[in-house]
């Protein structure tokens, strides 16, 4: 792997490299020397960051015409949701029955999750790091997805990748406090290929499963 494409990542950039899952294989990560708390709190995270570009996706598509384009910057959520957004956007194209979302600029956050120490997190679902980051969510909001997540702030930069395996459900409406994710399971994935199963029940909780 090239050091300039390795370079880029951390910087967040995301042009070109194309080699996503190649950095998380190599720079993950290390899920088989964690403790299930530090399971749960990578799943959390990874939960809250994607229900953030979820809503964004969600408002920015409002009145879109199907074969339409909108791109439109993420927004802090207000309520139980636990990132403090910095920067990022999300371009949305709707189809027949979904819309197609990327993030042109890689969302960059910060969280209380012990995971972190209040390091910045980025976000990216992005077909320009690999084809395969990206997000849909079909009009009953189910979503599928696939992206990258890095730690930035450390000296060595962290890495893992999510995947939707079933369809999580996008809920909020104007009596929920908080948008949140039901039903749905995914996988992280850390260096050699290590990973572990999250899942959202019909409240919202998250759990984990190696």
């Amino acid at each position: 792997m090239k050091k300039l494409c390795l370079a880029a990542m951390v910087a967040t950039v995301l042009v070109g490299c194309n080699a996503g899952d190649e950095v998380v294989e190599h720079g993950g990560i290390d899920i088989n020397n964690m403790s299930q708390a530090d399971l749960q709190g990578y799943a959390d995270v990874t939960a809250d960051a994607v229900t953030v570009v979820a809503r964004a996706a969600q408002d920015c598509a409002t009145g879109l015409a199907v074969g339409n384009t909108n791109q439109c910057d993420i927004p802090e959520i207000q309520g139980n949701i636990d990132i403090a957004v910095a920067k990022g956007s999300v371009k949305v194209e709707r189809q027949q029955n979904e819309i197609i979302i990327h993030t042109p600029t890689a969302m960059q956050f910060t969280t209380h999750n012990a995971i972190t120490n209040g390091e910045v997190i980025t976000l990216s679902f992005n077909n320009t790091t690999d084809d395969d980051y990206i997000m849909t969510m079909n009009d009953y909001g189910q979503i599928m997805f696939k992206g990258m997540l890095i730690n930035t702030a450390e000296s060595n930069a962290k890495y893992w990748s999510t995947e939707a395996k079933a369809p999580f459900t996008y809920k909020y409406d104007a009596n929920t406090v908080h948008p949140y994710l039901t039903k749905g399971n995914g996988v992280i994935t850390g260096k050699d290929n290590q990973h572990f199963n999250w899942y959202a029940d019909d409240e919202g909780h998250i759990s984990v499963a190696r």
